[in-house]
């Protein structure tokens, strides 16, 4: 078995990708998160990268090849040549690093949350009109430690998150992830009151913001204990979050909360 590193041009990828005859079904999502890495000159060179066996059949690599045509942008791969054709079966079979993974080996704590947080902030960032469900919610660990970097606040959401679960019912990291979007745009001396009247709601008025917000988390909360079918969706519970600060924010009454999920994700009202 030979190894080398290797400039991969678009042409040369796809090149390789018609000598994939052995390879598992292409993952759109896994292609798109790759390809955005190297269109942002994020890719980096490490042991992994594509594979030919002795009969010149692609064993290994075929995600990374559609990315580079994808990317159309060449890119440094190892490359695996002389590989013996019996090994296909023993490749990537070990247990992939995910992002909670990743956060714990830089030191991190509340790894899983802390992950979840991460990754509504990105998609919040970078695809607020899309689902955030299949391809669309694919994040790289990449990009999740790139957000921290930008965003180092976030950890201090964390213990927001879990008091709003507690006391509302929303999912930990959408709570988490959506507080600490508002903070990012106001000031906390200026948000206590939010926080205050979603988490206590005493003496608000049967139009508030808040106490609205607060009675439809905690209905909702019921209603998903009785139904194991329905899965709680993050998207959801930030935007009807956001929809309820910014009718606080600006002062508005409100007879019913609605946000529907196929909405784009509200901007964040300025105190």
């Amino acid at each position: 078995m030979r190894t080398r590193v290797q400039t991969i041009s678009p042409a040369k990828a796809a090149e390789l990708l018609e000598a994939n005859t052995a390879n598992r079904p292409l993952s759109r999502s896994v292609v798109q998160s790759f390809a955005e890495a190297m269109k942002r000159g994020d890719w980096k060179v490490t042991h992994q990268g594509i594979a030919i066996d002795t009969n010149g059949v692609l064993v290994d690599g075929q995600h990374r090849l559609a990315a580079v045509v994808e990317a159309d942008t060449p890119v440094e791969m190892t490359v695996f040549t002389e590989v013996p054709a019996d090994t296909f079966d023993v490749l990537d079979t070990g247990k992939k690093r995910n992002a909670a993974d990743v956060l714990a080996v830089e030191g991190e704590r509340s790894t899983l949350q802390l992950a979840s947080m991460i990754r509504t902030v990105w998609l919040y960032d970078n695809r607020p009109d899309m689902s955030w469900s299949g391809g669309n919610a694919s994040v790289t660990n990449h990009q999740i430690l790139e957000t921290l970097e930008a965003n180092p606040k976030i950890r201090e959401f964390v213990p927001v998150g879990e008091q709003l679960a507690h006391e509302v019912g929303m999912i930990k990291s959408a709570a988490g992830a959506a507080s600490f979007l508002v903070s990012r745009v106001n000031s906390q001396r200026k948000l206590e009151p939010w926080f205050e009247g979603v988490i206590d709601g005493a003496g608000l008025r049967r139009s508030d913001a808040r106490l609205k917000f607060r009675n439809l988390m905690l209905n909702m909360a019921r209603r998903q204990a009785g139904e194991v079918r329905r899965r709680r969706d993050t998207r959801e519970h930030v935007g009807l979050y956001l929809t309820a600060f910014n009718a606080w924010a600006g002062g508005e009454t409100v007879s019913r909360l609605r946000y529907a999920t196929r909405d784009p994700m509200p901007k964040i009202a300025k105190l």
